[in-house]
């Protein structure tokens, strides 16, 4: 046989795979499916490294065993091509991002096929291209029609160098995590998501996947769930009250004082006169420093003395309150009261400005002395002491006692805090996704007409709700609210009559309909004929069904049947804001108005439960705030990128679009007047948060997503065909494709992605399945990680020194892509930090000559599988054969690709010294090397005269009797101690190995003169003698 030329043969198989589409996956096959995923490369100009196609080629390896395995497996690729490098490249060369976007996909999608990668490229996606981001401004029209996206002012992370705001995650060490300048706080007008509203759901259901632990715990520290009290206190001389969370309320026999954030609403509220000046120059000094800055341990305390005093429920003490830049307005309430004989932050604090310490708790080491050093600081175990009715119990005793305590006296409330903040969604660049919204200032202005319904046993003359009809009426609105029919025994259609006969309803008409008010309101909005401008349910009934007890008189009022139909499209805008205690109303009732109408859902405390007796309530108020945020209608989607000549960011904030004023001025959708679009732009981790779900909708042979033709017929696929000839699925209707594929069943990527993309996509899904839209509350089954790979001499590969990146081209040529990817896998354990070899390459490459040489001389023999001998097969064939698939299998699905190739090259020394071996245990070996090595494998099954690819056969089954170790080497112990090693059957029993080990010369010499307890025999393992 001719030598080895990797070259030929590997552009021959890519061709071919190409051709016979070997690697497309089928919707709805009758195989079981698998749906493996890697991290979508960001297409940078510098192309690939041999560090990135690591877990590239593990999942490839991965997916082409599970396709021989009989799996109808998807392996998809695209482009997550949004991002600061490009548009930082445009600036500099003034070429457009999305000319630089094709040039750099195209490299590294050549890149990825000269890798033999068995991707699905009929489902290659570009996160860039206006059809793909259509549906990534829909989702975000869903999180906003549902209160869950929201523009707030607010102190920013801001990287002077890139000119954008950064959410938390993207700040390390105080650093942008993009260019490494020193980041600033700056106040700004951001668009967030509330992913805090996800964050307990995010932390348990974490339970429920197949994660690695360090990644689980990775997330969980992030999302940082704390199970504690919100503690009241009074603030002496004045009507104000400060509240601290606190995990550790046993400690407040031990609190001395509070400390208030800077930004805290009541820092300069209740700051005495003497010490204004001084706490509001603190204040503006504390606006300039980054988080990072502020809680850098061992950092000096600093503080300002407000001139006032809490007061301590347990002692009855006044506690000076401070204000100090170490504690944060964003995490717990933005105040904390200090414990210094067992915190070490206070314990520094105290120290620094002459402080009282009182020592509370006392450890193991039962030191009761003043507490005057840090190593004093008893933070951890112990038992209460100077506490009163805590006295002599343990911390953990002490603190549920105290927690019931408190709750008891009305001096707190036991509440769950999360360290996750809500999600900084803008950017202020130009290479992202265009927000859907616009401002228009007339609909800012808008004046409406209230109508306000009662429910049953009630009126609208409560205290709140005459408030909020002076409050409207002071903004220039109407109110209608008035008393209806039989309250007590009421008849929802003759209350929505009533309100018909005597309400002018148009429009501008927003109906509030409050507990049964809610169902009255259903029924007028079945009878009217103009669209109103919003419906809102207040804490309103869908059923007649309750929390606290049951109403006849509700049950009796009403049919209880609905034409949701009609009443979705009889409002411009539903909102449902309910009482997050879920006193009166169970909570499914108001999840499920939020899906009958699309609805905004808001869970609020009211100042009185179920909104009904209180003074005032202005979460319902805020409802009315028009902001003159007006969504861009979905028929209107995309809004696309308009084309600029300039992409620089500015100094003042704005992105470049701003000074787009073709772009940027439009008419309004909702009044058609004037109009200014959103300039800021989505951060680049938008499109990778639902990019796994695109792969499902993205088909350029429709034809082959139908399985019934009725399915055209009632519009079950709604198809789009955008110029570039893509065809997607509307999201909202490819449930079945969803339904087939989710999860996906194995998800690898980078450690580093832990708390960003991989959180945020799980945010993401739980949304659309919150929505209705997938079918599963978690978009991944299963998830892993891999090392980094090191330039050679253990570097770090780097764009700023060129000379330590390795470009897997040469390498390619040189040596060719099999053995690359052997390499890759043969580089040590695949979840560890490697350096790079060139000799380990070389060597990589000789295995694969040595198995291409074998097959070019090797006699092939016609006879069985090697279970029984024939004439002439080596002896011991059967079993290393069995071993080695057994070996070779279980090492694939533990990501022990090293040890996997080891028991091949084993395998192939141990054939190689024979001129003639079973046919069927040659192609076994293939079958199992196919997915490291897939081109050779192919080629040498091609030559030993197979007409189909060898990915078209089945994964070899091994025998587990052959597979079975005939011999092992016993391990024996003397007291745990290992004195010697004996080769003995791998089935032996537990008197066997006793008389072996007694027998043996290495433990005859420990024993003597001694007297022998006990033998422990652990089967298959050792023997433990103790003496």
């Amino acid at each position: 046989m001719n030598k080895y030329n990797h070259r030929d043969i590997e552009k021959k198989w890519q061709e071919f795979w190409e051709k016979e589409e070997l690697d497309k996956a089928l919707n709805f096959d009758k195989k079981p499916k698998f749906y493996g995923l890697i991290e979508f490369p960001y297409p940078s100009g510098e192309g690939l490294h041999v560090g990135h196609i690591r877990p590239d080629t593990a999942m490839d390896i991965i997916c082409r065993k599970r396709r021989l395995q009989g799996y109808n497996v998807l392996y998809p690729i695209g482009w997550d091509a949004f991002g600061l490098p490009t548009e930082n490249y445009a600036i500099k060369t003034g070429i457009h991002p999305t000319v630089v976007t094709k040039k750099n996909t195209d490299n590294i999608r050549r890149q990825l096929k000269n890798l033999g990668f068995s991707f699905d490229w009929s489902r290659e996606i570009n996160t860039t291209d206006p059809a793909y981001y259509k549906w990534t401004q829909w989702i975000f029209l869903q999180f906003l029609k549902r209160g869950l996206a929201y523009k707030k002012k607010m102190a920013i992370n801001w990287c002077p160098s890139c000119k954008i705001g950064l959410a938390n995650e993207e700040v390390v060490d105080g650093k942008c995590e993009r260019c490494g300048t020193p980041v600033e706080k700056r106040d700004k007008e951001q668009w967030l998501l509330a992913i805090t509203k996800y964050a307990d759901r995010l932390d348990k259901d974490l339970d429920t996947v197949n994660f690695l632990e360090k990644i689980k715990t990775q997330q969980k520290n992030w999302i940082g769930r704390k199970e504690g009290i919100n503690i009241t206190y009074l603030i002496d001389g004045t009507k104000e009250t400060i509240t601290v969370f606190t995990t550790r309320p046993d400690t407040n026999y031990g609190a001395t004082f509070v400390v208030l954030a800077p930004e805290h609403e009541l820092a300069m509220k209740i700051t005495t006169e003497d010490n204004k000046k001084t706490v509001a120059a603190y204040v503006n000094n504390a606006s300039k420093k980054t988080e990072e800055e502020r809680i850098t341990e061992g950092r000096k305390k600093t503080g300002v003395f407000t001139g006032r005093f809490a007061i301590n429920h347990l002692t009855g003490k006044k506690m000076p309150i401070w204000v100090s830049d170490f504690v944060l307005s964003g995490y717990g309430t933005g105040a904390v009261v200090g414990v210094p004989g067992h915190d070490i932050r206070d314990f520094e604090f105290a120290k620094e400005f002459g402080l009282e310490i009182i020592r509370v708790v006392v450890g193991k080491d039962y030191d009761t002395s003043p507490i005057a050093r840090p190593e004093q600081v008893q933070e951890e175990e112990g038992r209460m002491v100077n506490s009163g009715i805590l006295n002599g119990l343990e911390i953990h005793e002490a603190t549920r006692k105290i927690m019931d305590y408190m709750v008891e006296k009305g001096w707190g409330k036991k509440v769950v805090t999360y360290h996750l903040r809500d999600w900084i969604f803008s950017r202020q660049h130009y290479w992202g996704e265009p927000i859907p919204v616009v401002f228009c200032e007339k609909c800012k202005n808008r004046k409406y007409n209230f109508i306000f319904i009662h429910g049953y046993d009630s009126t609208c003359k409560t205290p709140w709700k005459a408030w909020l009809k002076k409050e409207l009426e002071k903004r220039g609105h109407a109110f209608f609210g008035p008393e209806l029919p039989n309250t007590a025994n009421p008849n929802v259609e003759e209350q929505a009559n009533y309100i018909l006969k005597n309400a002018k309803i148009d429009e501008d008409t927003i109906i509030i309909g409050h507990s049964l008010g809610g169902a009255v309101m259903m029924k007028i909005l079945e009878k009217i004929k103009t669209k109103i401008a919003r419906a809102v349910f207040l804490d309103a009934v869908l059923r007649p069904e309750f929390n606290h007890r049951e109403i006849p008189e509700v049950i009796a009022s009403s049919d209880w049947k609905f034409n949701f139909k009609k009443i979705k499209k009889a409002a411009n805008e539903f909102v449902v804001l309910a009482d997050k205690d879920f006193i009166i109303i169970p909570k499914d009732q108001s999840e499920e108005l939020g899906k009958l109408f699309e609805a905004r859902v808001i869970y609020v405390k009211p100042n009185h439960r179920h909104f009904s007796r209180a003074e005032i309530e202005p979460e319902v108020l805020k409802l009315f705030d028009d902001n003159g945020r007006v969504p861009v209608p979905e028929k209107d989607l995309p809004v696309e990128l308009p084309k600029v000549e300039k992409y620089q960011p500015t100094d003042t904030g704005e992105s470049p679009l701003a000074a787009i004023s073709d772009w940027v001025n439009t008419k309004c959708p909702r009044c058609g007047g004037p109009a200014r679009r959103e300039t800021d732009t989505m951060p680049n981790w938008a499109g990778s948060s639902w990019y796994y779900l695109a792969y499902l909708m993205m088909e350029k042979n429709p034809k082959s997503e139908i399985r019934n033709p009725k399915q055209i017929k009632n519009s079950k696929f709604k198809i789009r065909n955008d110029e570039k000839n893509l065809k997607y699925l509307d999201l909202r209707f490819a449930g079945d494709q969803f339904k087939y594929w989710l999860p996906v069943d194995w998800y690898n990527g980078g450690m580093e992605h832990t708390t960003l993309h991989l959180l945020y996509s799980r945010f993401w899904h739980k949304f659309l399945f919150d929505l209705g839209l997938v079918p599963t509350s978690e978009p991944y089954a299963k998830r892993t990680s891999h090392g980094v790979i090191l330039a050679e001499g253990g570097v770090k590969m780097s764009k700023s020194r060129p000379e330590t990146i390795i470009n897997p081209d040469d390498l390619v040529k040189r040596f060719g892509a099999d053995a690359l990817r052997v390499y890759e896998m043969f580089i040590g354990p695949f979840d560890q930090t490697v350096a790079w070899s060139m000799d380990g390459l070389a060597g990589a490459q000789r295995f694969l000559e040595k198995i291409w040489n074998f097959y070019g001389q090797v006699k092939l023999m016609d006879c069985d599988d090697g279970k029984k001998p024939c004439a002439n097969a080596p002896a011991g064939l059967p079993q290393l054969l069995h071993k080695t698939v057994k070996k070779v299998g279980e090492d694939i699905e533990a990501m022990k690709f090293n040890t996997a190739i080891s028991a091949m090259m084993i395998f192939m020394n141990f054939i190689g010294k024979h001129e003639a071996v079973p046919r069927a245990a040659a192609e076994r070996f293939l079958i199992i090397l196919a997915p490291f090595a897939p081109h050779l494998a192919e080629e040498l099954w091609q030559k030993l005269c197979h007409k189909q690819s060898i990915f078209r056969e089945k994964w070899p089954e091994y025998d587990p009797a052959l597979a079975q170790d005939q011999t092992i080497k016993l391990v024996l112990q003397i007291n745990g101690k290992v004195r010697d090693l004996v080769e003995a059957a791998a089935d032996i029993g537990e008197e066997e190995a006793k008389e072996l080990a007694l027998a043996s010369e290495k433990i005859k010499k420990w024993l003597v003169g001694k007297e022998v307890k006990k033998i422990i025999f652990v089967k298959g393992k050792l023997i433990n003698i103790v003496i």
